[in-house]
């Protein structure tokens, strides 16, 4: 698969990694709503679900540049557990 990796290792790699459990929801296939887009349900801890959803991202955007930081502009989160950007 495209961020699983081969049977399922790079998932298994960032479940062990982040303490988490990691698997992928609501296919819609190629065709279907959103264009071939998954779901990817992360359970665990905070920090956990969160440095897995991290390390997922950077995944998919090296292999499609663009993907996540096309329309990325500096952002400041509020939030204790919010995202600061910068562009």
């Amino acid at each position: 698969g495209f961020v699983t990796g081969a049977q399922g290792n790079f998932l298994r790699t960032c479940e062990e990694e982040w303490a988490t459990l990691m698997f992928f929801c609501d296919y819609q296939g190629p065709g279907g709503e959103g264009g071939g887009v998954e779901k990817l349900a992360i359970f665990g801890n905070k920090a956990g679900r969160t440095g897995a959803e991290l390390k997922v991202m950077a995944a998919i955007e090296t292999k499609i540049p663009g993907f996540f930081t096309k329309d990325c502009t500096d952002n400041v989160s509020p939030d204790d557990w919010g995202r600061d950007s910068l562009n």
